[in-house]
C-alpha cells in the first residue's frame, strides 16, 4: 500500500530524515518551532509543559536555523540554545512531550528563514506521522516567542476529533501584554497591531469572501494529509503563513478555533519583512497606524456579490461590478477572466468557486495595495477604521476599540443582517 507522504517526499525538495528514532503509535500531535536567536524558546517549551493532559501523546520539533550570511554572534547564540534544547531533549527534561531539536545552518540567502525554517520542520513532522501511518495526525505551527494556554492541547484534540471533515484549524490569539516582560510603549504599539489583524479578517468577514481566517504563523494546525496535499510549506522569508493557509483553503475545510490559544510576544523585532514585530517597531517610530480604507471592502463586498450574480446567470453584465474594481483589472481582462472561467464550469457552485479562485486573498491584497494616500480611498487611521467597522457590525460606540474588537472577533454570531453564510 503507499503510504499517504510517498508522493510528497518524491515530489517536493525536502530535507534528508532529521531523527532516527521512530515515533511511538500513540503520537496524535507534533508542534513546529522555528528559532533563530530567541532564548525565548525556553519560556515557549514550558509554557507546552504546564498545559493539561490528553488522550494522545506529543512531540515538538525546534528547528534552530541561520542563514550563510547570519551575523557570527547570533550563530553562536544559536548554538549554545541548541546545545541546551539537546541536553534537555536527552535527559528527557520535559515530561508532557517528546522534545525533537536539530539545527540547520548556512542556509542559502534565497531561502534562509521562518518559512525555510517551518517547511523543515513540518516536513519532518508529517515523515513521522508516515512512519506509524497516521494520515490524521496533527502538525501544529507555533513561533518560539509564544505561550499556550494550558488547554491548548486539549482545545486542537478536541476541535479536529469533533469536526473530521475540517483538515485544517485557526486558533484565536491575544498578544502576550506582560508588563514585566515588555515595555509599555511595546504593548500600546502592538494593541495597534492586533486591533488591524482583526480589522482585516472582520472586514473581510464583511464582504463575504469564503476564505476569512487570520493568518498567523504560531496559530494554526493541520492534518498531515492535508500538509502533503497542498504541496507543504512555501520557503518564504515572511508570510509563508498566507500563502500556505490561502492555497489549502479552497482544497478543504478550514475551521476556527474561538478559544485563545495562543500568546504571541509584542516584542519589536526587524528579524522578519512584516508581521507583529517589524509592524511594532513602525508604529513606536510613527506613533499612529495607518491601515486600509474600510470603504475598500465595500467595494469588494458589492464586486463579491456580483461574482455570485455572474456565476448563476447566462448574461455577463459588467454594469453590475463596482468602476473600482474595473478599473484596477482592466475591463478586457476582465472580460477574459470571467469567460476563461465559464468555459471551464458550469453555472452554480462550480463557477462561483472557480471566479474566487481568480480573485482569490492574493487579489485582495494587490487591490487594497494598490490605493495609496493620494487615492480616492487612502489609508485610515487603525482607531477611525476599527470604529466604522464596529458601527457596521451595530456593536455600541466605546472607548475601549481594542476590547471592541477582541470581542467582536471572538463572538460566535453575527448581527444577521451581517453574518456570513
Amino acid at each position: 500500500m503507499i503510504n499517504f507522504a510517498e508522493y510528497y517526499f518524491t515530489r517536493y525538495n525536502t530535507q534528508p530524515t532529521l531523527f532516527e528514532s521512530t515515533p511511538k503509535t500513540t503520537i496524535g500531535i507534533i508542534v513546529v518551532i522555528p528559532c533563530y536567536d530567541d532564548s525565548f524558546i525556553f519560556n515557549t517549551l514550558e509554557s507546552l509543559e504546564e498545559t493539561s493532559s490528553t488522550a494522545t501523546d506529543m512531540e515538538v520539533i525546534v528547528v534552530v536555523n541561520s542563514g550563510i550570511n547570519t551575523p557570527k554572534n547570533i550563530v553562536q547564540k544559536n548554538n549554545e540554545i541548541f546545545a541546551e534544547l539537546k541536553a534537555k531533549s536527552e535527559s528527557d527534561f520535559y515530561k508532557r512531550f517528546k522534545l525533537l531539536p536539530v539545527i540547520i545552518e548556512n542556509i542559502s540567502k534565497k531561502i534562509a528563514g521562518v518559512g525555510y525554517a517551518r517547511k523543515t520542520g513540518m516536513d519532518e513532522a508529517v515523515r513521522r506521522f508516515a512512519a506509524i501511518n497516521k494520515p490524521d495526525g496533527i502538525i501544529v505551527s507555533l513561533d518560539a516567542d509564544s505561550l499556550v494556554n494550558k488547554n491548548y492541547f486539549v482545545s486542537i484534540e478536541n476541535n479536529f476529533r469533533q469536526n473530521p471533515k475540517n483538515e485544517v484549524f485557526t486558533f484565536q490569539f491575544q498578544h502576550d501584554f506582560n508588563p514585566i516582560l515588555y515595555s509599555k510603549e511595546e504593548i500600546e504599539a502592538c494593541k495597534l497591531y492586533e486591533i488591524y489583524l482583526r480589522y482585516f479578517r472582520l472586514a473581510l468577514l464583511s464582504t463575504a469572501f469564503p476564505y476569512c481566517f487570520h493568518t498567523i504563523g504560531s496559530c494554526f494546525g493541520v492534518k498531515a494529509s492535508a500538509y502533503v496535499k497542498v504541496g507543504g510549506m512555501p520557503c518564504k522569508q515572511g508570510g509563508e503563513d498566507f500563502y500556505f493557509l490561502h492555497k489549502l483553503a479552497p482544497m478543504t475545510t478550514i475551521g476556527e478555533i474561538k478559544e485563545i490559544l495562543v500568546y504571541p510576544s509584542p516584542r519589536l523585532s526587524d528579524r522578519v519583512p512584516f508581521g507583529t514585530g517589524p509592524s511594532v517597531k513602525n508604529i513606536m517610530e510613527n506613533n499612529h497606524y495607518l491601515v486600509y480604507n474600510v470603504r475598500l471592502f465595500f467595494i469588494l463586498k458589492d464586486f463579491f456579490s456580483s461574482l455570485h450574480r455572474l456565476a448563476n446567470t447566462e448574461n455577463i453584465d459588467l454594469n453590475i461590478i463596482p468602476q473600482e474594481i474595473i478599473d484596477f483589472v482592466g475591463k478586457d481582462n476582465l472580460l477574459s477572466i470571467i469567460n476563461e472561467c465559464r468555459k471551464n464550469a458550469k453555472l452554480g457552485k462550480n463557477l462561483t468557486k472557480r471566479l474566487f479562485s481568480k480573485f482569490d486573498a492574493f487579489f485582495i491584497v494587490k487591490f487594497l495595495n494598490s490605493f495609496d494616500a493620494k487615492s480616492n480611498y487612502p489609508p485610515m487611521d487603525v482607531f477611525e477604521a476599527a470604529t466604522l467597522l464596529l458601527k457596521y457590525y451595530e456593536v455600541e460606540e466605546t472607548d475601549d476599540i481594542y476590547d471592541a474588537m477582541l470581542k467582536l472577533d471572538l463572538a460566535q454570531y453575527f448581527p444577521r443582517s451581517h453574518k456570513v453564510h
